[in-house]
């Protein structure tokens, strides 16, 4: 016999169906834990309906949770004919335990971002329940096919680093090959093995104009400037002469009987310590005293234009340069932060001054009207920059027109500092590897090859020709010309922020240029441009109009 109550619900169910219809009557949205049990609720009603007319009342004691049973002792649940009796506690508890399943999974259907070993971002869901065989095979097969992109990528990405880590290496090993090969040649032109006792000067300048290495600079630069003789056999008698030429000469200017200049003296020691002030080296009490000598020594023998402000930066390079001689290889580009009294004696530190002293009269041997009254060479070399420019890009010419921009305004500290203060050090002394192939052949050729002892006319005209005088239909350019175009090459490189820019703009920027992060490689390109319009205009006089 079948109960019914007044609301017509069957009470053959068993205590967890009851729960559920209570579940679903409520107006609260459905629980994930009641989600993760409908497969086993479904089950268990069928298994009640197969058996509703054998145990009727009894078999609802049959199939209650067991967790129930152990949580209540065993109770079992009160019928009455008119209503079925909840009882709070118990409704309670598997409310609560729906809830605790809600704070640990907020949404089964979710995606959970992952991260696979390749570094590619994926979404990966949690594995479904899968009956039908031909799904679970369609499921193995996408995962095996996802773990072999995985794996295919990280294979991609670990030979793009290996053969990018290969092209490096080999690039490296070029350069090293590049340099040792370089070395050897420069070796063999300043040493020659084969008895000669001349220097090629010829082949020396045109390797040099790409570059010197470190550790034959030195000596190269003091040959291409005309101090060191390109006879072998009188290169160490020159030396020794000339250094203690230099010696004397101090010990003279520096003694009681010599009246100093108080004018000069005063100027020379406001400008060392504003000379290199971001170099470690020029902060040494020693360089101080060294510079001093130098360029006070060179004011006191050339009255004409005495000591003028930026004659402290020429001598520099020069400087460096030459103490680098006495490092080893493997500590010469330490020269930047040793203090010279730490390796050198003072005899080889005087000889250091010495070789700076004359390859910086040299070098402004070729540049004398820069200082003298009134500087014209300076002039001159501004108007034929402002010239050259409106001819190689007559855009920005015409935008400094407009913006009222004077070349003089920016490019006096250019041509008097051979743009030494708009680069870095080492830049500069590559830049001067060039600009030191780029001196006039008679200077370079030096009064000590030309006036040698036992030579002939006929001898010193021959060794002139030896040494690459310019051809008829060739004339060689001298340093303060080839600088010109190296200032233009520089100015246009910079041509599109400048078009940009108003003229607070460009005189800000011109005076603080961007070249702090230059290379070598950037260096060699401005000088390759300067020679391309070298090359263009060198021979063409009217452009200079």
């Amino acid at each position: 016999m079948v109960i019914r109550s007044s609301s017509s619900t069957r009470i053959d169910q068993s205590p967890r169906e009851m729960f559920q219809r209570s579940n679903s009557s409520s107006s609260s949205p459905p629980k994930v834990g009641g989600s993760l049990l409908k497969p086993w609720k479904k089950s268990s009603e069928s298994l009640s309906d197969s058996k509703k007319h054998s145990t009727k009342g009894s078999s609802s004691t049959h199939h209650m949770s067991p967790l129930r049973n152990e949580s209540h002792n065993g109770s079992k649940t009160h019928l009455h004919h008119n209503h079925i009796t909840h009882h709070p506690t118990k409704d309670k508890y598997f409310k609560d335990l729906d809830e605790d399943w809600s704070a640990v999974i907020d949404d089964y259907n979710m995606p959970i971002p992952m991260i696979s070993n390749g570094g590619v971002e994926t979404t990966l869901r949690p594995p479904a329940v899968i009956h039908d065989e031909s799904a679970f095979e369609s499921q193995r097969s996408s995962m095996e096919s996802y773990r072999g992109t995985g794996s295919n990528l990280n294979r991609t990405i670990s030979n793009d680093l290996k053969l990018k880590y290969q092209i490096e290496v080999e690039k490296d090993v070029q350069e090293l090959n590049s340099l040792m090969v370089r070395i050897d040649r420069f070796k063999n032109l300043t040493r020659p093995k084969d008895g000669t006792t001349q220097v090629n000067l010829t082949e020396i300048r045109k390797l040099a104009w790409n570059g010197i290495p470190m550790v034959h600079r030195p000596v190269v630069w003091k040959l291409l400037i005309g101090y060191l003789p390109s006879n072998l056999k009188r290169q160490d008698q020159v030396l020794k002469r000339k250094r203690l030429e230099f010696k004397q000469g101090v010990d003279h200017i520096f003694s009681d009987n010599h009246e100093k200049d108080v004018t000069t003296w005063h100027q020379i020691e406001i400008d060392i310590p504003r000379t290199n002030p971001h170099i470690p080296l020029y902060q040494f009490q020693s360089v101080h005293d060294s510079l001093k000598r130098i360029l006070y020594f060179w004011a006191i023998r050339h009255p004409t234009s005495g000591y003028v402000q930026g004659i402290n930066d020429l001598v520099t390079p020069f400087f460096q340069v030459f103490l680098s001689e006495y490092l080893s290889p493997s500590t010469k580009d330490d020269v930047y932060t040793l203090d010279p009294l730490t390796y050198l004696t003072a005899e080889q530190l005087s000889d250091v001054e010495a070789d700076c002293f004359w390859c910086l009269s040299k070098l402004l041997e070729q540049i004398t009207d820069y200082f003298i009254h009134g500087q014209p060479g300076i002039l001159k070399q501004v108007k034929n920059l402002s010239q050259l420019v409106k001819r190689i890009d007559s855009d920005l010419f015409s935008h400094f027109d407009s913006e009222h921009v004077e070349f003089l305004q920016f490019s006096v500290r250019w041509m008097n500092c051979l743009l030494m203060r708009e680069f870095h050090m080492s830049m500069v002394i590559r830049m001067w590897d060039t600009y030191l192939s780029e001196t006039s052949l008679e200077t370079s050729i030096g009064s000590e090859d030309l006036m040698s002892e036992g030579s002939t006319s006929l001898d010193r005209k021959s060794r002139s020709s030896a040494s690459g005088p310019p051809s008829s239909d060739s004339r060689q350019t001298t340093l303060s010309e080839f600088h010109v175009f190296v200032c233009a090459a520089f100015l246009v490189k910079w041509s599109d922020e400048l078009m940009k820019m108003d003229f607070q703009g460009i005189i800000t920027f011109l005076q603080n240029p961007p070249t702090k992060s230059w290379k070598e490689s950037d260096i060699e390109m401005l000088l390759s441009e300067a020679y391309v319009w070298q090359s263009l205009y060198k021979d063409a006089t009217s452009h200079w109009r």
